[in-house]
């Protein structure tokens, strides 16, 4: 059994230049949390399962000619943090109106809504506004499924099928399985904006600018991560690992599986949260054709199809031809159990029925498949909180004692979760939790 170092102990205040950190997962939560850690001067060290940074942030060079996005692709709202970032690091941000140009179909070309028949128009309209409308509920008001809630303002089964689609599926989730309280929660936190943006340069591009001065180890998995007062040891595929204090920020579908293990284990609250979160499945389908087989005002069309929402994929131009469709939970569930030739088969038949056309297979010049579900690292997309449950994001950031702290998507309980800069404040939150236990209090120094 690996034993954590031998040293004297006794009882000083921690000097931060003294302290060791490290981090679990190099994606947008763990990057941040290593970079507040030194920046303040703390020797940190990176731990990273994947032989890459990002996490669920994957940009690939090589499907088209410019920056194409397999995992997170936006930046959401016109405060969001990402946006310092980027200018630090000179990297161009590009507004991009998806949910002011939507497109809607109910079995044929997808059109914009004022073309729509006036009662789907209204609908979607109305949709959209018992959604933001949330934000108003009383704070005491008891918990139910987003499908309950619309249900009771008066929406059918259709308008249900459609809020799947336009409000649930962004979420990674359904109607029947999204908090209301904790959507509320997110509307009345939200500082970053309603408006959407892309890094021209793509997001790894960012994380690479962010991450560069940080001691990154790769095809490190944590298996055990052993904790007591005195420091941590974490046990790796890449070897043992010794610090004072650790930041997880392993996503929770990984953790849902017990990896890494914890000795002793996670206080009951802490695994209470990390079970009853939901990890559902989320998968991209890319296609890139000869030239761009839709028009050059398109941003954003959906229907209730299995590939249900598509958005062309462009950073540099709007000639570039390749355009994406994203499914979660079951409709990803349904594309992920077909083999990859079958899944794409399926998107681009739906597209041809969207785009009102028949020669898309002739003019697809490359496809692929990102489930996220078959990543080992992630097991899934976002984590989504279910009714009754809209207190486990602040149980989950909570730190265990003085040496295991948390970050990631999961655990934001003060701004936008399942977004990248939602990810970088609970990085950040993280740290400073760090700072001021070990700044503020005498530790047992080994």
């Amino acid at each position: 059994m690996t034993r954590m170092r031998h040293r004297q102990s006794s009882l000083v205040l921690y000097p931060l230049d003294a302290m060791h950190v490290i981090v679990l997962g190099a994606g947008a939560a763990g990057l941040a949390a290593a970079r507040r850690l030194r920046d303040a001067g703390a020797t940190v060290q990176v731990l990273e399962a994947r032989h890459r940074i990002g996490g669920r942030i994957w940009t690939d060079e090589t499907f088209a000619p410019f920056p194409v996005e397999y995992g997170a692709e936006f930046i959401h709202g016109e405060h969001a943090v990402t946006h310092a970032l980027a200018a630090a690091a000179s990297i161009e941000t590009m507004p991009v109106d998806r949910y002011g140009r939507v497109r809607w179909s109910d079995g044929g070309v997808a059109h914009a809504l004022d073309a729509l028949p006036v009662a789907r128009r209204d609908l979607i309209t109305a949709l959209f506004r018992a959604f933001d409308g949330l934000r108003d509920l009383p704070l005491d008001a008891p918990d139910r499924s987003l499908a309950r809630y619309l249900r009771a303002g008066g929406f059918d089964d259709d308008a249900l099928r459609v809020a799947d689609v336009l409000l649930a599926q962004t979420c990674c989730a359904s109607v029947e399985t999204l908090s209301c309280a904790d959507l509320a929660r997110e509307l009345r936190v939200d500082h970053a904006g309603k408006r959407e943006y892309r890094l021209r340069s793509g997001c790894a591009s960012l994380l690479s600018w962010y991450a560069s001065p940080l001691d990154i180890r790769f095809g490190a998995v944590a298996r055990v991560v052993r904790h007591t007062p005195a420091g941590v040891a974490v046990e790796t595929d890449a070897g043992v690992f010794h610090a004072d204090c650790c930041v997880v920020t392993i996503p929770v579908a990984v953790l849902q599986q017990g990896v890494p293990q914890f000795e002793p284990p996670l206080g009951a609250q802490k695994w209470q949260a990390i079970r009853v979160l939901r990890v559902e499945a989320a998968t991209k389908l890319l296609y890139c054709f000869d030239e761009p087989v839709w028009d050059a005002d398109l941003t954003f069309m959906a229907h209730t199809g299995l590939a249900a929402r598509w958005w062309p994929a462009a950073h540099t131009t709007r000639d570039a031809a390749v355009i994406v469709a994203y499914a979660t939970a079951m409709r990803a569930r349904i594309l992920d159990a077909l083999d990859e030739t079958a899944a794409l088969a399926v998107g681009l038949r739906e597209l041809q029925t969207l785009l009102g056309r028949d020669d898309l297979a002739q003019r697809c010049v490359a496809a692929r498949r990102i489930a996220w579900s078959a990543d080992p690292c992630a097991c899934g997309g976002y984590a989504h909180v279910p009714p009754g449950a809209a207190a486990v994001r602040r149980a989950l950031a909570a730190p265990e004692g003085s040496t295991l702290f948390f970050a990631g998507e999961a655990t934001v309980y003060d701004s936008n979760p399942q977004t990248v800069h939602g990810a970088i404040e609970s990085g950040w939150r993280a740290a400073d939790e760090v700072l001021r236990t070990y700044s503020s209090s005498t530790k047992i120094f080994c």
